[in-house]
């Protein structure tokens, strides 16, 4: 029994020892350490633009319901037409009377403008010789009067002596020119330069002096037979 004792002793003794050898070995060896790799941490948040991979799904819109077309609205029935009265022998009398004063209104202020017809040719018909040929001069005072204010005398062409232009032209009861003035004489002036320039500027005067001063003439104004038709005849002076 001792000897049993004995060798369980230097058994756990032996097995302390291993244990103690195991570890000091163990101790000695140096520990296997990998390489180092440097790590650098770096944010990426302001050098990149790097978008999520997972995109946001948009929203799928709601159509808007559609509107319900207007109601048509029903046309208003026409207005029945008032029955037409047919026009009497009254009516047909009342409008004639009505176009008459108007025409009446409207005639004063057209006969000087328009000629027509007055009871001036009466008055004239009943002067005697006397007092026609008064007027007549009256009228020849006037017409040379008015007319020396639009001439120019051709005085700087050679031989003035002999331009001597004699013009026809009629007048409205206005005293306006009626038509284009007529040259009686000379008949024949083609030819001629110095007698086609004073003919021209007999002609100028003519026109150039349109209107008249004939109507408001207190002595011939009402005489229109007087002065409807007039000769002039446009003679230098040297």
């Amino acid at each position: 029994m001792r000897a049993g004792v004995i060798v369980s002793i230097v058994g756990h003794i032996g097995a302390v020892m291993m244990t103690m050898l195991a570890w000091e070995a163990r101790s000695e060896m140096p520990a296997e350490i990998g390489n180092v790799v440097p790590v650098e941490i770096v944010d990426v948040a302001e050098e990149s633009n790097v978008q999520a991979l997972a995109e946001q799904v948009p929203e799928e819109e709601t159509p808007a319901p559609e509107e319900a077309p207007p109601a048509e609205e029903e046309p208003a029935p026409a207005p029945t037409p008032a029955p037409q009265r047919r026009a009497t022998a009254a009516d047909e009398f009342d409008l004639a009377a009505v176009s008459g004063l108007i025409d009446k209104q409207k005639t004063p202020g057209r006969q000087r403008q328009e000629g027509a017809p007055s009871d001036r040719n009466q008055r004239s018909a009943g002067l005697g010789t006397a007092e026609r040929a008064s007027m007549e001069d009256r009228v020849r005072s006037l017409t040379r009067a008015h007319l020396m204010r639009c001439w120019r005398m051709p005085v700087d062409l050679p031989e003035p002596e002999r331009l001597v232009v004699t013009l026809e032209f009629d007048l409205n009861r206005n005293g306006t020119l009626n038509g284009q003035p007529r040259v009686t004489n000379p008949r024949n002036y083609t030819f001629d330069p110095s007698m086609r320039t004073a003919v021209e500027a007999a002609v100028r005067a003519v026109r150039q002096c349109d209107p008249y001063p004939f109507p408001d003439d207190p002595a011939v104004g009402e005489h229109f037979d007087t002065w409807a038709r007039l000769e002039f005849t446009f003679r230098p002076r040297i």
